[in-house]
């Protein structure tokens, strides 16, 4: 049989690997592929600094990443995010446009978030070795978020393969920089900061070639108002997980010590690669799903939802048990010293980990629907659970009970999140059928 033939056969090998690429199974791959490569860019620079820096240098740049932490995921919020919730579908020009004006956008932020940084170096009461490694940071961040912002931008056009290409760019200059500068002697984790983030800057050039378009910082205030309806709510959604996360770990420390945060970063180090591929998953789905939004049926994104969350509980599951059935050697080689509190909170890590795979699923449809007032609302009881309970569970229970707390807190919002799919797919037919004629079911 020719080529020509096998391809025109329904149920021929070709058909199937061309179904399988229409459907998004090479896309959602290469969005798995690029989280674990950009993770493990960010991981690099830790791993290196942790083996030269004293514990102090280390302090202070795990300080300095705290705070690129925060605005790498604020700056997302507030600039690229729109970029996949609503333009996926769009034309070439209507995307180029809004394209370049979120990554504008990021760089105007970029810059004015560096003198932020510079001027809070330098007023307030810190250490030589913080101050510098927040200088260093400040030098390099506009750089770090313009790379993350293109990475943003292919992602949102269904290209994960040039954002996979983009982060191994990355990848490769930032390994020539640590080679160049274990080859120079030097320790110091200021110059690991910015050969980082300098190879970020240098690899965001090729987000440029890749994306055929040029940031447009003109743009940006006309960008920011564009967007305001979507992202009034994604970026107080942001402040308050990431302010409930960094709460709730501070008053777990006042209360059970800073080993008991030590294990439950341990725990969280160690589950670590279902959360790059759930973030892989999310990436991927968003724009798929947002650009068929009014095609779908309600079935469709039920479906949708069930499949995606599934996906990493099951992973979740696989992946935590294999921590829970290896020997203790194992887990102290990892983690040496950390791992005998970490194995006290592993199973409830677990656990709570499962509980948020069951929301990812309607969490990322609702983010398709471009639903973020409805995210909001759940992201902040999550919150207030995820620092009320630990707290209360730790002074009963010790580590344990805190652990366990923050299982119950994912767990408790779980139904939320499937009621508000349920109201939001409701809401998304009646919006294409006004006459009522498609049923929704009930979920």
């Amino acid at each position: 049989m020719t080529a020509g033939k096998l391809a025109d056969v329904p149920g021929g090998v070709r058909g199937r690997l061309r179904s399988a690429k229409s459907s998004g199974m090479t896309r959602g791959l290469w969005n798995i592929a690029d989280q674990v490569v950009s993770s493990g860019n960010n991981f690099l620079v830790q791993l290196v600094i942790a083996q030269f820096a004293s514990s102090g240098e280390f302090g202070a740049f795990a300080i300095s990443f705290a705070v690129f932490s925060v605005a790498i995921g604020l700056f997302r919020a507030g600039a690229t995010s729109p970029v996949a919730i609503r333009l996926a579908s769009a034309g070439d020009a209507e995307f180029r446009r809004g394209a370049s004006a979120a990554v504008g956008t990021t760089v105007i932020a970029g810059v004015l978030a560096s003198l932020v940084i510079v001027a809070g170096a330098l007023v307030l009461p810190l250490s030589r070795t913080i101050e510098h490694s927040l200088l260093a940071l400040a030098v390099v961040l506009p750089g770090l978020l313009v790379q993350d912002a293109w990475r943003q931008v292919l992602f949102a056009r269904l290209r994960p393969a040039a954002a996979t290409l983009l982060d191994a760019v990355w990848g490769l200059l930032q390994v020539a920089a640590v080679v160049a500068l274990l080859l120079a002697d030097q320790h110091s984790p200021v110059a690991y900061i910015l050969g980082w983030g300098g190879a970020a800057f240098a690899a965001s050039f090729v987000g440029v070639a890749l994306s055929k378009h040029w940031p447009a910082p003109r743009l940006a205030w006309k960008w920011l108002r564009e967007q305001w309806s979507l992202t009034r709510y994604l970026v107080p959604e942001f402040v308050v997980l990431q302010g409930g996360n960094q709460f709730a770990t501070i008053l777990v420390a006042l209360v059970l010590g800073e080993a008991a945060a030590g294990s439950m970063r341990g725990g969280n180090l160690l589950t670590a690669p279902v959360a790059i591929l759930g973030a892989g998953i999310s990436s991927f789905a968003v724009p798929e799903f947002a650009r068929r939004k009014h095609q779908l049926t309600s079935r469709q994104w039920y479906l949708g939802a069930a499949g995606l969350g599934g996906i990493v509980l099951v992973a979740g599951v696989v992946w935590g048990s294999m921590f829970l059935l290896l020997p203790d050697a194992f887990g102290e080689t990892i983690l040496r010293d950390s791992w005998a509190g970490t194995q006290v909170v592993l199973l409830a890590l677990i656990v709570g980990q499962a509980g948020t795979s069951m929301a990812g699923g309607p969490t990322t449809m609702l983010y398709a629907m471009g639903r973020a007032k409805d995210t909001l609302r759940v992201h902040v009881v999550l919150a207030a659970l995820v620092v009320v309970l630990p707290v209360t569970f730790a002074h009963l229970w010790g580590l344990q009970g805190a652990a366990w707390a923050i299982a119950v807190a994912f767990w408790a919002v779980v139904p939320f999140w499937w009621i508000s799919l349920r109201k939001a797919i409701a809401a998304q037919v009646a919006e294409r059928d006004p006459d009522g004629d498609v049923a929704v079911p009930v979920a």
